[in-house]
C-alpha cells in the first residue's frame, strides 16, 4: 500500500488579532471591507492533523443553477481516517448539512458538476467499512487499500436540492482501484469528467468518464516518474479544443519525512483526451529539505482564447515567492510573497486574478499582462487566519452564480485555538 505523506503543504503565517465576530450558523453575511463577503458554512469542525480543505486540486465548492454545494474533512483531534460531510445552500449564506460520509474517507471529497446539471461526488476511501450511506465498499480487510467511490446524484428533492440517498454508483471496486491524490474537471461542453491520479507505485493515470453513457472512455497510464520520486497533487484543466487537457502537479522525493520535500514542479498537455501527453518541468530543487527549500506547482488555467496560465511556488532558502507562467514555455515571472495554495482565474476582458491568503487577509494579486501585479489586502473576519482558498470555478462544472465576484471555501483560525474552523465562504467582489 502506498505512504501517506506527511502533509506540510499549508503556509501558515503569525495570526493576529481577530478583525470581528461571525456567529456561528449566521445567515447573514459579514462584510470585512468593501468588496468582500464572507458567511459560515460550520463552526463544527475541530480538526487539528488536517486543514477541512486540504487538497487544493480538488474541487470542494460548486452551484449547479440553483443550489450550493461544499465539501469537507471532518474528524477529532487525532482521528484517521477521516469522515467528510457535503453541505448545501440555496443562498450561499445560511448552509445545512446534506450528508455526512461517516469514515474511511482516505482524501477529501470532489464535488462536479455536468453538463445535465447532475452533481458528481468522487472521494478516494479506505476498505473495512461503509464510507458513503449506502455505498458498499471495496472488499477487503480494514484500509487493506484504497478505491475510489464515484457517484453521480440525479434525484432531487423538493426544495430542488440534491437528494443524497438517490444515486448512481460507478464506484471502482474492480481492477486498478487505487486512486491516490486526485485531481478532478469537467470538459468545457459537461459531457467528460477528468481525473488524473497516483496508484500504488505512483505511476500516473488518467481517467475519461462520459455522463451520458455512464462510461469510462478510457483510463490510460501516463507517464512513471523518475527513480525514487513521487507525482503528487495533478489539478486537472481542460482546454478550450475538445480533447485538450492540461495537467500541473508536484513531484516529491519518496522517504523524505512530509509532503513539502518537493524537487520538481510540471506542466503537461494533451489533445487527445489525456491519453498522450507531452510538456516537462516549471521550475526544480536539487535539494529539497521539506523547510528552506521545496517547489510546488499550485494552480493552472486556460482562458477563452485556450492559453494557459500557470502559477507555481518556490522556496528558496527560507524566502517563498509564487511565480506565474504564460503558455507551456513562457518565460517565469515573480508574482509576490504568496503561498503554493494560491489559485488563478483567467477573467473573459484578460485580466488575470491570482487568490492566496496571509494571516487573516485574503491576499489578491491582479495583472493585465502576466508581468507586471498589484497585490491587494482583503481581511476576513472573525478569524485570525484564514487558509486554502478552494475556488468556485468552471472546471468543475460550476455554473456562474448570481452576482459578480470570485467565491471559494476557507478554513479559519481562532488565536489560540490550534483546530481549523470555522469554514467560510467567501466572495471576493
Amino acid at each position: 500500500m502506498a505512504v501517506r505523506p506527511v502533509s506540510r503543504r499549508v503556509v501558515l503565517f503569525s495570526l493576529g488579532a481577530a478583525a470581528a465576530t461571525v456567529a456561528a450558523g449566521s445567515p447573514a453575511f459579514a462584510r470585512a471591507r468593501a468588496g468582500l463577503c464572507t458567511s459560515v458554512v460550520s463552526d463544527a469542525l475541530r480538526l487539528t492533523n488536517v486543514v477541512p480543505t486540504w487538497g487544493a486540486q480538488i474541487p470542494k465548492v460548486v452551484f449547479d443553477g440553483r443550489w450550493y454545494y461544499a465539501a469537507t474533512l471532518d474528524g477529532n483531534g487525532a482521528e484517521y481516517p477521516w469522515q467528510a460531510r457535503v453541505w448545501k445552500s440555496r443562498d450561499s449564506q445560511t448552509w445545512t448539512e446534506a450528508v455526512r460520509l461517516p469514515g474511511h474517507v482516505y482524501q477529501p471529497v470532489g464535488l462536479l458538476v455536468d453538463g445535465a446539471g447532475r452533481l458528481h461526488l468522487h472521494v478516494a476511501c479506505y476498505t473495512g467499512a461503509e464510507a458513503f450511506p449506502g455505498v458498499a465498499p471495496k472488499p477487503g480487510a480494514d484500509m487493506a487499500s484504497v478505491y475510489a467511490i464515484r457517484l453521480q446524484f440525479d434525484a432531487r428533492l423538493r426544495d430542488g436540492s440534491v437528494d443524497f440517498t438517490r444515486f448512481t454508483d460507478y464506484t471502482v471496486r474492480t481492477g486498478s482501484t487505487e486512486r491516490y491524490y486526485q485531481g478532478l474537471a469537467v470538459s468545457r461542453d459537461g459531457h467528460y469528467l477528468y481525473s488524473a491520479y497516483a496508484v500504488d507505485g505512483w505511476d500516473l493515470y488518467l481517467n475519461q468518464f462520459d455522463t451520458r453513457t455512464g462510461r469510462d472512455v478510457h483510463t490510460t497510464r501516463i507517464g512513471t516518474p523518475p527513480a525514487g520520486r513521487a507525482w503528487l497533487y495533478p489539478r486537472v484543466q481542460p482546454g478550450k479544443q475538445s480533447g485538450d487537457v492540461h495537467l500541473s502537479f508536484s513531484q516529491y522525493v519518496l522517504g523524505t519525512p512530509n509532503s513539502a520535500c518537493l524537487d520538481g514542479a510540471l506542466l503537461w498537455h494533451s489533445t487527445d483526451g489525456g491519453r498522450t501527453f507531452a510538456g516537462g518541468y516549471l521550475t526544480q530543487n536539487p535539494a529539497p529539505d521539506g523547510d528552506r527549500n521545496w517547489v510546488d506547482a499550485s494552480d493552472l488555467t486556460v482562458d477563452v482564447h485556450g492559453t494557459v496560465h500557470t502559477v507555481f511556488y518556490r522556496r528558496d532558502n527560507g524566502v517563498g515567492t509564487l511565480y506565474y507562467q504564460r503558455g507551456a514555455s513562457g518565460s517565469p515571472v515573480p508574482v509576490g510573497p504568496l503561498g503554493n495554495h494560491s489559485q488563478i482565474v483567467a477573467r473573459p476582458d484578460g485580466t488575470l486574478v491570482v487568490l492566496s491568503s496571509d494571516g487573516a487577509d485574503l491576499v489578491v494579486a491582479t495583472s493585465r499582462n502576466g508581468r507586471d501585479w498589484s497585490l491587494d489586502r482583503h481581511t476576513v473576519p472573525g478569524v485570525s487566519a484564514a487558509n486554502w482558498p478552494n475556488l468556485l470555478q468552471a472546471r468543475s462544472g460550476s455554473r456562474t452564480p448570481p452576482g459578480n465576484g470570485i467565491s471559494m471555501l476557507m478554513a479559519g483560525q481562532r488565536s489560540g485555538d490550534p483546530s481549523f474552523h470555522p469554514l467560510l465562504f467567501v466572495t471576493l467582489r
